[in-house]
């Protein structure tokens, strides 16, 4: 009955025009963008929801710093992977659908011991664009004085240079490190340890139309009701963090 309410809902709101959707997508972060393929779960999953929503995606590809700005610019329809620690106003945010758990990774032969942020203090850490934003405010007040922190868009160069052994730490979602250096086989025998100092993070998109919004929201739950969603995170072999969606706030 829920999934039959939702398809209602869906149809009720969708609007009567098709059209090609302007997406703004964060740069190659494999499993979850793999821009150079127009894939990735994200990709994959945002389509599917226009598609039912009688929508195409186009993408746009940006250092995923640029996302809110481009929003503030009016100058498309959809932001990815953004939440209330973005630059971006809350109200247009849709209900959260993807989840990413961000960790500290050393390498084992390192043998650093690193329980909390603080030990953090005084290590080479290079991190994700935005980390000293969205990761809390203790993270952001002891690495925004360490001159031997930074941030970078290429994700798989933050991977490269913990295993050549050019940082102490690099801070990203587990997925993606895994992905990244499963790519390569001269880290294959490389041990490495996950340090879990950061909560789950939950990332909504950014949709400025009220009307597509809601209809992005609605197709969303119906898109998971009907086991969809699930599929394409066996597709990834993403772990099922589903059910940690927090509860639906549909605007």
């Amino acid at each position: 009955m829920r999934i039959l309410f939702l398809l209602c809902l869906v149809f009720t709101v969708m609007p009567s025009t098709a059209r090609d959707v302007d997406v703004v997508v964060g740069w190659n972060k494999p499993p979850y963008v793999i821009s150079q393929e127009h894939s990735g779960f994200e990709v994959d999953l945002i389509r599917a929801i226009l598609a039912d929503m009688g929508h195409s995606l186009s993408p746009i590809y940006v250092p995923f710093g640029r996302t809110s700005r481009l929003l503030k610019d009016n100058t498309v329809d959809i932001g990815l992977t953004l939440n209330s620690a973005h630059s971006v106003d809350e109200a247009i945010l849709t209900d959260p659908y993807i989840i990413y758990q961000n960790v500290a990774v050393t390498r084992a032969d390192r043998k650093l011991e690193i329980n909390s942020i603080e030990d953090l203090r005084g290590k080479s850490v290079i991190a994700f664009q935005t980390a000293q934003s969205v990761l809390g405010e203790a993270f952001g007040e002891i690495v925004s004085a360490q001159p031997t922190y930074i941030e970078m868009a290429r994700q798989d160069r933050q991977v490269d240079m913990l295993m050549l052994g050019s940082v102490d730490v690099v801070i990203l979602d587990r997925n993606i490190f895994n992905f990244f250096k499963s790519e390569s086989r001269a880290y294959a025998d490389e041990e490495i340890v996950f340090h879990e100092l950061f909560p789950i993070s939950s990332y909504s998109a950014a949709i400025p139309d009220p009307e597509l919004r809601a209809t992005f929201n609605a197709t969303l739950h119906a898109f998971i009701d009907d086991g969809r969603y699930q599929k394409l995170l066996d597709k990834y072999k993403l772990d099922n963090l589903l059910y940690k969606l927090p509860t639906p706030v549909t605007q």
